[in-house]
């Protein structure tokens, strides 16, 4: 019996990523042979599989399913499951390489689901207090810009002048560079460096007008805090279960040519 066109295509995309990672999140069940629909090579195809299958071809269709369409679904699995159990013994987790990536990724994503993802109020502003390079604001700046090819020479008004409004740091290193935007960092409302070269020519910057930082408020940054707290959970509970699987793990390093 050929293949039916899902099969297929689904086994050409990624190298069989996507049939691999689909069977993967079925194998979590099979331990209930009990209530398999199917066994193939001793491997369960759970009745609870072919249900949603069904449910997923049921969304997709505008009329009401066949009596046919239970087969249908869990033929669809059987063809799943044989080609998983054939890339397996191809060993493609490890020969191929956009296979062994989504594998590796879905491992990242299941430890990463496992934190706890609703923090108390406490940790969060222990967060927001222990993070002020985060949250902080930033200064603004009203500067005025002019440059010239000499130390002696006509100034002009470049034309990537900024805009005449207050600016932050990052905004004027739009329009500054790195080097004059670090030089005006250090000035406050009245005062001015000049003549700077960089880059060739010649620069003068008055800041006409400073807007020091405020405090910056935990209310404002509630929802910055709360993804700062989830990223972090996430990046622990990766590094604690990679840190608990090389305990479990004999690694041996051997001495190679890139040393």
């Amino acid at each position: 019996m050929s293949l039916p066109k899902w099969a297929l295509a689904a086994g050409a995309l990624t190298g069989g990523a996507m049939v691999l990672m689909s069977a993967l999140d079925r194998r979590r069940h099979s331990d209930r042979n009990n209530s398999a629909a199917a066994i193939v090579n001793g491997e369960p195809i759970p009745v609870e599989d072919v249900e949603i299958a069904l449910e997923a071809m049921a969304r997709d269709s505008r009329n009401a399913l066949p009596e046919e369409s239970a087969r249908r679904a869990l033929d669809r699995l059987i063809d799943e499951e044989l080609l998983f159990q054939h890339a397996l013994a191809l060993d493609l987790p490890r020969n191929a390489s956009t296979v062994r990536r989504t594998i590796v990724m879905t491992m990242i994503d299941l430890a990463q689901t496992s934190v706890d993802s609703t923090p108390s109020e406490a940790e969060l502003r222990t967060l927001f207090e222990n993070s002020p390079e985060y949250f902080a604001a930033e200064n603004r700046y009203r500067i005025r810009w002019e440059s010239a090819a000499g130390a002696q020479g006509v100034r002009a008004r470049p034309a990537a002048h900024p805009p005449n409004r207050m600016l932050t740091p990052t905004d004027l290193r739009r329009y500054l560079g790195e080097d004059l935007t670090a030089a005006v960092l250090g000035l406050e409302g009245g005062q001015a460096i000049g003549p700077v070269e960089n880059n060739g020519r010649y620069h003068w910057i008055s800041v006409i007008e400073f807007r020091p930082a405020g405090q910056p408020d935990f209310d404002d940054h509630r929802e910055r805090v709360e993804a700062l707290w989830q990223e972090q959970a996430a990046e622990a509970a990766l590094e604690a279960y990679i840190a608990d699987l090389r305990r479990q793990a004999d690694i041996q390093i051997q001495p190679f040519a890139g040393e």
